[in-house]
């Protein structure tokens, strides 16, 4: 009897160890040979800023009887996708674009696979749709869309202004040894982000045959709408109009749908404001994202 024979079989093992063991780099080698083939209907990538509601979103998917999600960021369950973290930028991939980017071609063949088999050990296996979210993934769309087909892409687009706050009270740069900053990155940093994001997925989405676009804002005002409107997108029945009005547990925090942009806002000095609309103005007009009032306390 091989090793292989003597390993127990990996549907037996606890879910969470299983998961938590798939998050290091030795389970991901050692597991990468004993992953399946994955071949669904289709890959639903959600794409987007940090701080922009993906994980809301992807939530929320996750309660659809025909979508399976992986516990946590793809990038987390793989050793053969770039993290930014990994050149030092939490949180932060627009200053390292070249080291996550990755184009299609078929020198990649072997990494996708890989990616596929170390996937599918935390992946559910009685899902027909498999859903990713992984904030580097606005990155490298045109790549996952050759390889990982058909790909079907829901960008959720967020006040610039609240995604970049979030991003600055949100990101550690200095436990991964980022030289540069030591302590929480400058506000007009974080609004290089989100214009970065918005800027790569624009130049990228003639590419790609399933898009669609919707706003954090219009999600938290308008649940069931825009959820039919995915739903539709994705070619599946909708979700359960109940689903909508339950508490939803996001980094921490458990609270109904609801515009968390105000609370962002009022984080945000007249200085940040400032600073915010030089690193990013032209996007925050184009998507008519107004100066918020500040008034309210955001000073």
């Amino acid at each position: 009897m091989g090793i292989v024979d003597r390993l127990l079989p990996i549907g037996e093992v606890p879910r969470r160890l299983r998961n938590q063991f798939m998050r290091g780099r030795f389970g991901q080698r050692l597991m990468a040979p004993f992953g399946r083939e994955l071949k669904p209907e289709r890959w639903i990538f959600i794409v987007g800023c940090y701080n922009s509601g993906t994980t809301l979103l992807k939530d929320m998917l996750a309660g659809h009887p025909a979508i399976g999600v992986l516990p946590g960021e793809g990038v987390k369950f793989t050793d053969a996708l770039p993290r930014p973290e990994e050149f030092g930028w939490n949180r932060m991939w627009c200053r390292c674009l070249d080291d996550v980017r990755l184009q299609p071609g078929v020198e990649m063949e072997g990494r996708v696979e890989r990616i596929k088999r170390q996937w599918s050990i935390v992946y559910p296996k009685d899902r027909r749709n498999l859903l990713e979210k992984s904030i580097p993934n606005a990155a490298r769309m045109p790549f996952l869309q050759v390889h990982f087909s058909p790909a079907y892409f829901i960008y959720l687009m967020r006040d610039g202004y609240a995604a970049a706050e979030g991003i600055r009270r949100k990101a550690r740069p200095w436990l991964w040894k980022n030289s540069a900053y030591s302590s929480a990155y400058p506000i007009e940093l974080c609004a290089e982000q989100w214009a970065e994001t918005d800027r790569v997925i624009g130049e990228d989405r003639g590419e790609i045959e399933h898009f669609l676009q919707v706003s954090y804002e219009e999600l938290a005002a308008k649940p069931v709408e825009v959820m039919g409107r995915i739903t539709d997108f994705l070619g599946l029945p909708p979700l359960a109009d109940e689903m909508m009005g339950q508490r939803w547990k996001v980094h921490g925090v458990e609270s109904p749908i609801r515009n968390m942009n105000e609370e962002s806002f009022a984080q945000l000095s007249a200085e940040d404001v400032d600073a915010i609309e030089e690193a990013a103005g032209p996007a925050l007009v184009r998507y008519g994202y107004g100066r918020p009032d500040l008034e309210s306390g955001g000073e």
